[in-house]
């Protein structure tokens, strides 16, 4: 299931750069200036900085999750399929913001703001995933090891909440200021939102885990 997974995730990040326009796919005979031709691509470098990080944040993220497993079950399996069905995706969606992006902190053109509601919804339906996939495996220590400390479950699920609720509220803001939107991502990309969590108790740090799924010697939970 790793092997699947970071497949999955390694194509994504890869077919991001394809996604950038090269001064030959311009259909012009005569090729821009290097300084124009850098300066149109300020929006598309701009989506794809994001969407690299995004897509490597949730590879952390899934990683993180998946290294506190020791058994799998079907559900898991078609969960975590429909969460590679988002990553797969994402490039598709960091076309839109190269054709849609905004330029300014402004409200932007209806399709502007259409663009990165879109974006975060979907994103957000990956996190929300995430989150089910964390709270299944987690429920009754169903495909976790029975020492797994609840703090570590309770900090875990609570960080995933974050990343989902950042995207939620991105939805509106985008509407207003669609530049402001990818903003706040970017506060949920470096972690900035995490300092808002230690009152709430620091994650312990993370337990001795398999190196592969399945861990337990019975295979698959039933």
């Amino acid at each position: 299931m790793f092997a699947l997974s970071d497949g999955v995730f390694a194509f994504a990040l890869t077919f991001l750069a394809v996604t950038l326009v090269l001064p030959t796919s311009l259909g012009s005979p005569v090729l821009p200036s290097l300084p124009r031709y850098l300066a149109s691509l300020q929006s598309s470098f701009v989506g794809y900085i994001l969407s690299y990080f995004v897509i490597a944040s949730w590879w952390s993220s899934h990683h993180r999750l998946f290294s506190s497993f020791v058994r799998y079950d079907a559900l898991l399996v078609r969960l975590n399929t429909f969460f590679l069905l988002v990553i797969s995706i994402t490039p598709f969606l960091v076309t839109l913001l190269f054709a849609y992006g905004p330029n300014g902190f402004g409200p932007g053109s209806l399709s502007t703001r259409l663009a990165i509601a879109i974006y975060a919804c979907i994103e957000a339906l990956g996190g929300a995933i995430l989150l089910g996939i964390w709270r299944h495996g987690t429920r009754d220590h169903r495909l976790v090891a029975a020492t797994l400390p609840q703090d570590w479950i309770r900090a875990t699920e609570r960080m995933q909440w974050v990343n989902v609720g950042t995207f939620v509220v991105s939805i509106g803001i985008a509407f207003a200021s669609p530049l402001l939107a990818e903003l706040l991502w970017v506060v949920m990309i470096f972690g900035v939102s995490r300092g808002l969590l230690p009152r709430l108790g620091r994650r312990p740090p993370p337990p001795r885990a398999p190196d592969r799924l399945p861990g337990a010697p019975d295979g698959p939970a039933k």
